[in-house]
């Protein structure tokens, strides 16, 4: 490519521009979809995406369709990244997208599913984030494991 200096400029120009119109289309578009700047003001154009929440009222039916309970829980955790969830709040957003849950334990089935998966580290309470969020203490478990076999 043998552009010249000024015609690399131009682009450059044009291509900030446009990201700039792209970003407000986005911003736009977040808002349609309940999906929140995670400071709650305006984003400001031109900036990095803001970090966004997405709320549990937000959740399409079908958003976890042939998911395990597992699979599902990391989706909906990806979706607002180091926010972690309770068992309920992860249960409210399963039967919001229309997965059925007939049973009087599903609560207590789900905490035992989460607490059995290596891919989720529970937090506060009855609260759960995903393992690597949390790597400092998946490293702190391997410490002590090692230790009480050693």
């Amino acid at each position: 490519m043998a552009e010249t200096p000024k015609g690399v400029l131009e682009l450059l120009e044009q291509l900030r521009g446009e990201r700039d119109e792209l970003n407000v289309l986005i911003l736009g578009l977040e808002r349609r979809l309940g999906i929140v700047p995670a400071d709650r003001g305006e984003s400001q154009v031109g900036s990095p995406s803001p970090k966004i929440t997405v709320s549990i009222d937000s959740i399409p039916v079908g958003f976890f369709h042939n998911l395990s309970q597992t699979d599902a829980a990391e989706k909906l955790l990806r979706l607002n990244p180091s926010q972690p969830l309770s068992t309920k709040e992860i249960m409210d957003a399963f039967r919001k997208s229309g997965i059925a849950s007939t049973s009087k334990n599903a609560l207590t089935i789900l905490y035992t599913t989460l607490k059995r998966s290596p891919r989720f580290e529970r937090v506060a309470g009855k609260a759960w984030g995903l393992s690597e969020w949390y790597p400092d203490r998946k490293k702190k478990r391997e410490e002590e494991k090692a230790a009480s076999e050693g």
